[in-house]
């Protein structure tokens, strides 16, 4: 391989616009003072640093590769790291909403409809008018909230319950850049900042420099710079890789390789977020903020690498032609089990919480550890379909009882996923029927299926999913089971249609 960037042709026209916002930030910088005050009176910062598609298992000492996130890492010592993080959704738009909500997707309104979904084809809807945000709170409440991000997803809605917006389909370093010129100018009072890194997400193009040890390791040092372009989207057969989403299984010998190079590009990509990550804690160490700002750091959802092949061969419900690869497509373990990790005022060193929590507990937890008054959040709906705030103190409380949810499929049928405790249903919503039981402390892969031994078990969690479809989805006249008929692509601009296939949406 030459010492060029790989993906230079595919990256072409992001670095120049990469190049006009360094100029615009070396100019703003030159004629603005920071305004950054770390002794000021007030409630501490909030600085939401969000990975799109991080798995958790990539994070921290036990990646397979290696530590790939130092700067992660340190957060996790020197403040709280939530062990069995869940999402609410296997896809952004739904997940990012239920953290920055406090709901779930049936309740906030912004993911997909249909018995049977394909985004390919139908358009997600957006979060519902009037829904509760953390952003919103926090403005009325003085402080001032930005939304530095770089998935399009996030301006179905939520986007806009911040008072400033900048959406860039930047590298990691450039994305982190406009967050630290952001809060340099906005750090004079309290403030929200909410940052997005998508590098992770397919296409995934990380530096040389980060990605050929991890491919020659992998043994895929030999590929060209085509195949590697090509596996930034899964593979090509034009290109001489095979597509990962369509291998015959078991695999043969040139696709477990692509499967190999393809693992290097997502870790390679996991640890250029990292590094922007240790850069942005760097600066706010610098200004004086660190000590002030409360730092959360998660992911709306993991990635699929082939490891429930088999299960989706046999139940053969991805209406894209595709298996096993991504996102969107299932309620497993390597979509759903995220990182979620906190360090600032209030927050104790080195604490572990391994109850499960969801995400959706995000937004709750953050304003308490605020200091400021709870969230507004729907009345009369199911606890389940609530976040709840989780205490810095009591990190080795068990869940007592509590039920958590993962819904909103993207790509085909409505499924759910249920958990209480270390039990996980995986269920088709209409007519409710269980797909698969499994006992995630013994069996942390989903590999046994525990249906026919647990009936006991399995009629608890069919149960709690029956409690779910009627609360969440026959409110109001609203069932978001039945075929959303507005969502049409249609309807939305070619800016946008255009910014959601640069991030390998069809």
């Amino acid at each position: 391989m030459n010492q060029n960037d790989p993906f230079l042709p595919m990256t072409l026209k992001r670095r120049l616009a990469t190049r006009r916002d360094r100029v615009v930030t070396v100019l703003r910088r030159t004629m603005s003072p920071p305004t950054a005050a770390p002794r000021r009176e007030g409630p501490p910062n909030l600085l939401l640093l969000a990975v799109d598609t991080l798995r958790a298992d990539h994070v921290g000492a036990a990646c397979a590769a290696g530590s790939l996130t130092p700067a992660m890492d340190a957060v996790a010592r020197d403040g709280l790291r939530f062990a069995d993080a869940n999402a609410p959704a296997p896809w952004t738009l739904p997940s990012f909403a239920g953290a920055l909500t406090g709901t779930m997707p049936c309740l906030h309104g912004a993911g997909m409809g249909g018995a049977m979904r394909n985004m390919a084809r139908q358009a997600p809807s957006r979060l519902r008018d009037g829904a509760a945000t953390l952003a919103g709170h926090l403005a009325a409440r003085g402080y001032r909230t930005g939304a530095i991000f770089s998935n399009p997803f996030v301006g179905f809605g939520l986007a806009e319950s911040f008072q400033e917006r900048i959406y860039r389909n930047h590298a990691a370093p450039d994305v982190a850049a406009l967050a630290l010129d952001w809060i340099r100018r906005r750090a004079d009072r309290p403030f929200c900042a909410f940052v997005l890194f998508n590098d992770a997400h397919e296409p995934t193009m990380p530096p040389r420099r980060l990605c050929a040890p991890l491919l020659e390791a992998a043994g895929a040092g030999g590929y060209g710079d085509a195949q590697l372009r090509a596996l930034a989207r899964w593979g090509d057969e034009r290109a001489g890789v095979p597509h990962l989403g369509r291998a015959p299984l078991p695999l043969d010998a040139p696709a477990a390789l692509a499967l190999a190079a393809k693992k290097a590009l997502y870790a390679a990509s996991v640890r250029h977020v990292d590094e922007s990550l240790a850069t942005i804690l760097a600066r706010l160490e610098d200004w004086g903020l660190a000590t002030n700002t409360l730092v959360m750091i998660w992911s709306d959802h993991g990635e699929e690498f082939l490891e429930h092949a088999e299960d989706a061969l046999r139940w053969d419900h991805d209406p894209r032609d595709l298996r096993a690869i991504g996102h969107g497509h299932t309620q497993f373990q390597e979509l759903l089990h995220v990182p979620w990790l906190a360090r600032g005022p209030g927050v104790p060193a080195g604490a572990v919480v391994r109850r499960p929590v969801s995400l959706i507990d995000l937004a709750p937890t953050a304003v308490a550890w605020l200091g400021q008054p709870p969230l507004p959040l729907p009345a009369n709906a199911p606890a389940s379909l609530l976040g709840r705030a989780q205490s810095p103190d009591d990190a080795a409380a068990p869940a007592a009882g509590r039920i958590l949810l993962a819904e909103d499929i993207a790509y085909g049928p409505d499924l759910v996923a249920v958990r209480a405790g270390p039990w996980k249903l995986i269920a088709r919503r209409r007519p409710l029927a269980a797909l698969a039981l499994y006992h995630l402390d013994d069996d942390p892969r989903e590999t046994r299926d525990l249906r026919d031994a647990q009936p006991q078990r399995l009629q608890e969690l069919l149960d709690a999913a029956a409690v779910w479809d009627r609360a969440g989805h026959g409110r109001d006249g609203d069932d978001r089971g039945e075929p959303d008929l507005s969502g049409d692509w249609e309807q939305f601009d070619d800016r946008v249609r255009r910014q959601l296939r640069e991030l390998g949406y069809a």
